[in-house]
């Protein structure tokens, strides 16, 4: 149980840091020469191929938000339901 506690806290914790990555690279959106990590990494490769592409590509982005945000509430239900169950454990011992 307390476990599942641990797991859905930790869940939101990863979607949060992605959260944050994703609205660095949206706040950057028209910096010039800005490149998001994973394009950086994926410009190495291209450069190896003489293939030139950069920047950040806002439906991206705004897509990655929305899926980290669902699964950010997603964890916070879980949360929400392990603390009812154990609460009610509880309860029942007590």
């Amino acid at each position: 149980m307390i476990q599942g506690l641990y797991n859905s806290l930790n869940g939101m914790k990863t979607q949060v840091d992605a959260l944050e990555r994703t609205a660095n690279n949206v706040a950057n959106i028209n910096t010039p020469g800005y490149k998001t990590p994973q394009t950086a990494a994926a410009d190495d490769a291209m450069d190896k191929l003489d293939i030139k592409w950069s920047g950040v590509d806002a439906a991206k982005e705004m897509t990655d938000m929305l899926v980290e945000k669902r699964a950010f509430q997603f964890n916070v239900e879980a949360l929400r339901t392990q603390d009812e169950m154990l609460g009610t454990i509880i309860d029942l011992k007590g």
